[in-house]
């Protein structure tokens, strides 16, 4: 059986969040995923960026990004809060799906818009909480 190949695009902002725990790599370990093009809008971490992983094309604005490689997948990495709404909606907008870092977004407001753009098109949005299913955690609830 032939595995669908998910072409992914990847979001962070070098000195602005930088590109959260490992969302910028993670998909060198998930079979049929394939990079496609990063975006960073510093130039100097759009420069490693590209070169860490391996990517096709670098871009400074993330809209560019999107319209250009056409992903399936959008890995949205910075951890400041700042970009997270806009970054999602831009996404959502053109029918992609969401990996992002966590938090979330900095207001309820912001969650509300997020989930609407979301439901508008049909688009999942998953946020990094690596630990969530963690037999340790389980076992943390436990003791409680």
């Amino acid at each position: 059986m032939m595995l669908r190949k998910y072409r992914i695009a990847v979001i962070g902002h070098t000195g602005r969040g930088n590109y959260g725990h490992g969302i910028d790599t993670v998909w060198f370990d998930i079979p049929g995923c394939e990079i496609v093009g990063v975006a960073d809008a510093d130039e100097r971490g759009l420069a490693a960026a590209v070169q860490r992983l391996k990517a096709p094309k670098g871009y400074a604005d993330y809209r560019q990004l999107l319209d250009e490689t056409k992903p399936d997948i959008v890995a949205i990495g910075p951890r400041w809060l700042d970009q997270h709404r806009d970054m999602v909606v831009a996404a959502a907008e053109r029918g992609l799906h969401v990996y992002m870092e966590k938090p979330f977004c900095r207001t309820p407001q912001e969650a509300d818009e997020i989930v609407a753009a979301c439901e508008q098109h049909n688009v999942k949005l998953a946020i990094a909480h690596q630990t969530r299913y963690s037999p340790r955690l389980q076992r943390v609830r436990q003791l409680f």
